[in-house]
């Protein structure tokens, strides 16, 4: 009789085991019916917005199922608003960095989501951009009418901040809030329009104002002369000028330049060169930000290189350099003889 409860008890836990183990698979069934969508969530946003900036974002990139809602996580908590295809949205009115993630959702699919990161920036003077220096000389451009600010530094008046005129080049992260902050970055035939020049005071107009040009290498070493007080070459390294020429600028609270004793960014002649690095591939790629900053010679090397002189974060070095003419983007200072 006990061997006969043993073998119903037995007999009654394996049932139970039996039933469990049943409803888990059936669970697991359910949970391998989902389906994953095909493609990917994508939409355009810049990588750095004007604080207040409203934009409209479109999520596109669901090719399977046909019908999907998006939905919108902005900040810290889901939005009923924000859920459709086609949302505005508006950045708060302070800096900062917010995390914008699209979400597509169907019955019977796995969700796919995607996130980009965006940046508010302020373009007003000491707001986004702090620790220039300023010149009560001013220069408005009569195409779009950005004013620039100039110094006088031996034969010429240059630029204190890189060119932003929008209409050839690319802005910084392909965000055009930033143009008027860094500059845009060219190529040297944008810069030039593909013509080479040689002698002070005698480089193409380019892309540079009317009355303005594209520095030549003669035009470049009366610059390094004077700020060295001695004859400098074209080829020198001009040691201790990359410290004179840039400057310790702040970019929303963070050092543009990183710390280094070997270069304090001094900033004597209130050049106020920038670490903004260069593009790559028709400026589908950025690299060198916080980094280098480099400045387009409108003098060629040859038929396919021209040069440029660069500044680095960790020397005071301002060399020079060649590179490709169209595959690779600098920045532009225009400059004009002194009066």
């Amino acid at each position: 009789m006990e061997n006969r409860y043993r073998i119903l008890w037995i007999l009654a836990l394996a049932s139970l085991f039996l039933g469990l183990g049943a409803s888990c698979e059936r669970e697991e069934k359910e949970e391998e019916e989902k389906l994953y969508m095909s493609g990917f969530v994508d939409y355009d946003i810049p990588t750095f917005v004007g604080i207040g900036e409203t934009i409209t974002l479109t999520a596109s990139g669901i090719t399977e199922p046909s019908e999907v809602e998006y939905k919108w996580y902005f900040g810290a908590s889901y939005n009923d608003t924000l859920s459709s295809q086609t949302v505005t949205v508006t950045f708060p009115d302070s800096l900062g960095t917010f995390a914008i993630i699209g979400i597509a959702v169907a019955p019977d699919y796995y969700n796919s989501s995607a996130t980009q990161n965006v940046t508010t920036v302020d373009i007003r003077r000491e707001k986004s951009l702090k620790g220039l220096k300023y010149s009560d000389k001013v220069f408005t451009d009569a195409r779009d009418g950005i004013k620039y600010e100039y110094v006088t530094i031996g034969n010429l008046d240059w630029f204190v901040r890189n060119l932003a005129y929008y209409k050839k080049g690319s802005a910084f992260q392909h965000s055009p809030i930033t143009h008027t902050l860094f500059g845009r970055y060219y190529s040297w035939e944008e810069a030039t329009g593909g013509r080479s020049a040689s002698g002070l005071g005698c480089g193409p107009q380019g892309i540079c104002p009317k009355g303005w040009s594209v520095p030549t290498n003669e035009d470049w070493v009366d610059l390094a002369t004077a700020i060295a007080g001695k004859q400098m070459t074209f080829v020198d390294n001009w040691a201790g000028l990359g410290d004179k020429l840039s400057v310790d600028a702040w970019f929303n609270d963070e050092r543009i330049w990183p710390y280094s004793p070997d270069n304090i960014h001094s900033n004597t002649v209130g050049w106020n060169a920038l670490a903004t690095g260069n593009t790559q591939y028709d400026h589908s790629l950025f690299r060198g930000f916080n980094e280098y900053g480099f400045w387009w010679s409108s003098t060629q090397k040859n038929e396919t290189q021209a040069y440029y002189r660069y500044i680095h974060s960790e020397n005071d070095f301002c060399p020079m350099n060649f590179t490709s003419k169209e595959h690779f983007g600098a920045s532009v200072r225009c400059v004009r003889l002194a009066k």
